[in-house]
């Protein structure tokens, strides 16, 4: 991974009058962004803002943090974290539409931190959709319990392991075109489900008026403060994946325009999507119901479903069933193809071995393909233990390194900008301007900061080493692989008056 701190001044500085100088060109572009192929259009960008990596965590998992933190707890979790996406993907916003390469935020942290912060990060993210992939794959076993059938869970997982291996070949824009059909059934069921809430609660369905009962028995909070603290990275990794979009911006036909309309639309997601889904959700399903995901079970039943099943409304339920099985097509989709992008993205940096640089036909990068989704089968691991502890163990790691993503990402935004402002150049060469700059990107950065540190407190009170390990262990991970990068290959801090603006940059008018 080479240094750019050490790029010639002369070669990037540009006078606060002549922004057109350092304006990139698509030819600069494909040096930069290796041979994966740009067949990404707006709408695919637009529809995986929205919906793209809703999938069986947001239809199953959402159990667990109604279990751990009640109906009142999950909202101020998701409604907290959600606000701190929102600055994330501004900043992101910006960086993406500006310099387009496949990598995105590990090649920004490389280029504009250290080198070694690059390093850690790519496999930060590498090892954040691992945790994603595992989850789906053990969501998948865990809804296929609602029917009886002769295959046993592993068998499915098979199954599904040959299909998803076998679409993932078609190439990108295959990838795209099922991301925007499956995303936008995805937006509809939810948008379903809003109305059917409402019927059940008001006693349309199952002849029994809910109204707000649940808030108050069992309650608003189920744990008091520690259980809203111990949810706050299961909000992490639901919202997780959002920031693929910058993932795909080497892969985007036009970057400048359709990064930025996606990053936009990012605020439907958060506020209809997750906010609304948890309020209609809460309204209808008691968060001390047995039936929900959580540590001691070994089973578990989708909320969305035990809404259904607590009116007797069966074909409710199954309907629910079927939505889930389509949604985990699209978040497994998601998970191998940003996975298998971010391996690669880490072997052109030098980060990773060469050899999962090599792609076939259609721009598919077969070696880096195969690789990741073989970590799926780790969700084997709920064969010989409960499902609701293999779930909790992902839901935190990933989580945390949901965390150290997210900060990155606005510590980058927070260099990229200081570089223009040494350099002298002025911030309307920006394709996309975010949005409470510089507000909203220190404040992204110390919320991230925030919460991967103090988010495992609970560990402290008591004392557990279990959870301590659970909340802190991809920390750890984080900054050894920093540390050793840097002592290894004995990088610098970039020296922000001399880094590269340039290349990477793709003017599209």
């Amino acid at each position: 991974m080479a240094d750019t701190s050490q790029n010639n001044p002369k070669d990037v500085k540009v006078s606060q009058d002549e922004p057109k100088d350092i304006q990139g060109t698509v030819e600069e572009g494909e040096i930069s962004n290796g041979h994966l192929s740009r067949s990404l259009s707006q709408q695919h960008l637009m529809m995986m803002a929205i919906g793209g990596v809703i999938g069986p965590g947001y239809f199953v998992g959402m159990g667990t943090g109604l279990s751990t933190a009640g109906p009142a707890g999950l909202l101020i979790c998701f409604s907290v974290v959600g606000i701190l996406l929102w600055f994330v993907m501004q900043s992101l916003g910006e960086l993406g539409a500006f310099i387009s390469v496949s990598g995105s935020f590990t090649h920004y942290s490389s280029r504009f931190i250290d080198p070694a912060w690059g390093f850690a990060l790519g496999w930060n993210y590498f090892f954040l959709w691992t945790g994603i992939i595992m989850a789906e794959y053990n969501n998948l076993g865990l809804i296929l319990t609602y029917w009886d059938t002769s295959m046993p869970r592993w068998g499915w997982t098979l199954v599904f392991w040959v299909f998803f291996m076998s679409f993932a070949l078609l190439g990108v824009w295959a990838f795209g075109e099922a991301e925007f059909w499956l995303a936008l059934l995805k937006v509809l069921a939810i948008a379903i489900f809003f109305l059917c809430a409402i019927l059940i609660s008001s006693g349309v369905i199952g002849g029994q008026k809910i109204g707000f009962k649940y808030y108050e028995d069992p309650g608003p909070f189920t744990n008091g403060v520690k259980g809203v603290f111990e949810i706050f990275v299961f909000a992490a990794l639901q919202y997780s994946g959002t920031e693929m979009i910058g993932l795909t911006a080497g892969e985007s036909q036009n970057p400048n325009k359709d990064i930025p309309k996606a990053v936009k639309s990012i605020i439907w997601r958060i506020v209809v999507i997750f906010l609304g889904g948890i309020f209609f959700l809460t309204i209808t399903v008691p968060s001390n119901d047995p039936n929900l995901l959580s540590e001691s079970s070994k089973t578990a039943s989708s909320p969305f479903v035990i809404a259904f099943n607590h009116v007797g409304a069966k074909k409710g339920a199954d309907a629910v069933n079927a939505v889930i099985l389509l949604t985990i097509f699209s978040a497994v989709n998601s998970a191998v193809y940003v996975g298998s992008r971010t391996l690669y993205g880490l072997a052109k940096e030098g980060a990773a071995p060469k050899m999962f640089l090599y792609t076939v036909r259609g721009g598919v990068p077969i070696v880096a393909l195969v690789f990741f989704h073989l970590l799926g089968f780790l969700s084997f691991l709920n064969l010989s233990s409960s499902a609701g502890v293999v779930y909790t163990w992902v839901i935190s790691m990933t989580g945390v390194a949901t965390f150290i993503t997210w900060g990155s990402i606005c510590l980058c935004h927070i260099r990229i900008r200081k570089a223009m402002r040494l350099q002298n150049v002025s911030a309307s060469i920006l394709p996309y301007q975010a949005q409470f700059w510089p507000y909203g990107a220190y404040l992204g950065f110390g919320i991230s900061v925030f919460f991967i540190f103090f988010q495992g407190w609970t560990s402290f009170a008591p004392w557990s080493v279990q959870k301590f390990f659970m909340n802190y262990v991809i920390v750890v991970v984080f900054i050894f692989l920093a540390i050793s990068w840097k002592f290894w290959h004995k990088t610098s801090w970039v020296q922000l008056n001399t880094v590269d603006l340039m290349s990477g940059r793709r003017h599209i008018g």
